[in-house]
Parts: C-alpha cells; sequence; structure tokens
C-alpha cells in the first residue's frame, strides 16, 4: 500500500512539473500532446524542473563577508 501512495505522489509530481515545463514554453514553439514522443516529453520535463528552481533565490545565499573576513 505505501509503494502505490508513493507511486502516486510521483506521478502527480510529475505531472505537476510537466505542466510547469509546458507552460514554461513559448507558445508558439509547443509541440501539440498528441505529437509528443519521449524526447520532447523530458525535455519538457527537464524545462519543467529548471523553472522550478529558477524561482528561489537559493543561488544568492552567502555565508562570508564581501572581503572574505568571517565575522
Amino acid at each position: 500500500m505505501d509503494l502505490l501512495v508513493l507511486f502516486f505522489i510521483g506521478v502527480f509530481f510529475t505531472t505537476i512539473v510537466f505542466v510547469i515545463g509546458r507552460f514554461a514554453c513559448p507558445r508558439y514553439d509547443r509541440v501539440p500532446l498528441m505529437e509528443v514522443d519521449h524526447v520532447i516529453a523530458w525535455t519538457t520535463l527537464r524545462r519543467g524542473w529548471h523553472a522550478l528552481g529558477a524561482i528561489g533565490p537559493l543561488t544568492n545565499i552567502v555565508d562570508d563577508t564581501p572581503d572574505g573576513n568571517r565575522a
């Protein structure tokens, strides 16, 4: 039962990432859903994953002062 729940969570998360990746692509560059093959699906998932990663400012976390000395 636990594996079934994890499977559904994984499918739901993958679907959300796919939808985000699909809408992150410009409208003129989108392929109709009936023409999506495994390569386009994979690149859409990657685009969605990168779009989710670009939301948070995680690259701006700095633990040193600008001159390199610790406080």
